[in-house]
């Protein structure tokens, strides 16, 4: 389930003044890198404060982090054993930290080999898609698509049994569905 987190307006990821300390870590000989020997002391080190729009920047980058982190694990949670692991694509801050910007989750929306298990499967698909606060419309996509491929096993289940005429329906709604989000039944879905 692809998400894009916050609305974010990056140039550059070298806004503001941040720079790395200027003091070195000792080396194994006892040594700084420098030359100087280490006096034991942990002397002064040049901490470079950030711009206010740096500062304002990374406030950005830690709330969009939380929030795709908290996304993409209401997937995986609704999911259960259909879900596999997010993946997420990092930006890097004024502060050289990477923040979590967007994230997916893979799940498996292949139909089963009964039409019953199928149901239950999408069923519980569509709660994983759905399960976020905050649905994208990937999200959405997969959501229909897994209602699309429980209709449609709906439809082979009252064709075994008897079935109503519904078939016309559930394709036409698989059919919609196909159109709505490129899916390989095989590979299974990206929410």
């Amino acid at each position: 389930m692809r998400a894009v987190a916050a609305d974010l307006s990056i140039t550059s990821p070298s806004i503001g003044a941040y720079a790395t300390p200027r003091s070195l870590p000792p080396r194994r000989d006892g040594k700084h890198a420098s030359g100087a020997k280490d006096s034991g002391s942990a002397g002064p080190t040049d901490i470079v404060a950030l711009s206010e729009a740096a500062q304002q920047q990374i406030q950005k980058l830690k709330q969009a982090d939380t929030s795709v982190r908290q996304h993409e694990a209401a997937h995986q949670a609704a999911g259960g054993s259909h879900a596999g692991g997010a993946s997420f694509t990092f930006t890097r801050g004024p502060d050289g930290k990477n923040y979590a910007t967007a994230g997916e989750v893979p799940v498996d929306a292949s139909p089963e080999a009964e039409p019953a298990a199928t149901v239950a499967k999408m069923e519980q698909v569509k709660a994983a898609a759905l399960a976020p606060a905050d649905p994208s419309p990937q999200d959405l996509r997969v959501a229909a698509q897994a209602d699309a491929t429980k209709l449609q096993a709906q439809s082979e289940q009252r064709r075994q049994g008897g079935g109503d005429g519904a078939s016309g329906r559930a394709a036409a709604a698989y059919g919609a569905a196909q159109a709505l989000g490129k899916a390989d039944p095989a590979r299974g879905l990206t929410v």
